[in-house]
């Protein structure tokens, strides 16, 4: 019993090994990380020796963030700049990921707006559903097989959602209608919020049926209620400071067996159109037909 116990327990430290040298060199994307919960996270996982893909709008914030990330400890640290709203930008961005790595470990779809005015994004879509939901799908498919050939113990896809998610969508359609007249700023928020917990979902479903990619896990969460400008502009100074805002570096860190793909995490997520098999579908049909970008041929980029 003595000697079980003995190798049971260097079978545990072997294990706990193996996944530190993975999580102290993974390759990283992260949206919106040059300010606010992204650029936090990005430092976090700095300091952890990580590569980092972040993203931004802004170039000499971004080459200031490159520099200090490196100096945080990342091994290595790409800037990519591009303009979420306009469907065309992101294509480019995924194209400029695709070339400049080989693989990506974890997707961090961070970027998110919440817009006080009746904006329409470059393709005529409400700003707020097109930069919050409409981009982290079109993203999340184009580097999907570099996330396929991750050997990370735990390769994963994380979409911020909010624990103000609406608890039901309108109907789909309207979501996408150019011509539909604004709803309220919070409104359009909490669907598209809802939206991004929905998107998880139904991709936890999709590449599990693959056996290339059911490896991966895909996850969401609520990433805390926190001081950036998003909160000011939408609900004042109710939150926690950045530099506390944690949530989504521990759900890129933690290897526990509570991840199952297509979980929601931290506060809220009790939706009941992401518990629909029906709304997740019709969902998805929009989403690939507005973006004109379907997953169901995504292990034909793979070995």
């Amino acid at each position: 019993m003595k000697r079980l116990r003995c190798i049971l327990s260097l079978g545990v430290t072997i294990l706990h090994a193996h996944m530190s040298a993975s999580l102290s060199c993974r390759t990283i994307l992260i949206t919106g990380a040059t300010d606010g919960i992204g650029q936090h996270t990005a430092k976090k996982l700095a300091a952890d020796g990580n590569i980092l893909l972040i993203h931004g709008r802004r170039p000499a914030v971004g080459a200031k963030l490159m520099t200090d990330l490196k100096d945080r400890g990342a091994k290595d640290v790409q800037h990519f700049n591009a303009d979420l709203s306009n469907l065309e930008e992101v294509e480019r961005l995924a194209q400029e990921v695709k070339d400049s790595v080989s693989h990506i470990d974890v997707i961090i779809n961070n970027a998110g707006v919440f817009d006080p005015t009746p904006a329409k994004s470059v393709q005529g879509y409400d700003m707020t559903w097109a930069v919050n939901v409409m981009t982290p799908f079109l993203l999340t498919r184009r580097l999907l097989p570099l996330v396929g050939k991750s050997q990370d113990p735990c390769p994963r896809i994380i979409t911020t959602s909010s624990i103000s998610q609406s608890y039901t969508l309108p109907p789909v359609q309207e979501l996408f209608e150019k011509t539909k007249a604004p709803k309220s700023a919070h409104r359009a928020y909490s669907d598209s919020k809802l939206g991004d917990h929905m998107f998880t979902t139904q991709l936890a479903k999709i590449i599990s049926n693959d056996v290339k990619l059911k490896h991966i896990k895909c996850l969401t969460m609520d990433p805390g209620t926190v001081n950036t400008k998003m909160l000011l502009a939408g609900w004042g100074a109710c939150g926690i400071d950045v530099r506390q805002a944690d949530n989504t570096y521990k759900l890129a860190t933690d290897y526990g067996e509570r991840q199952t793909s297509g979980s929601y995490h931290f506060g809220g997520g009790g939706s009941k159109d992401a518990r629909s098999a029906t709304k997740l579908q019709e969902l998805w049909e929009e989403l690939e037909q507005n973006t004109r970008c379907k997953y169901s041929d995504v292990g034909d980029d793979l070995p």
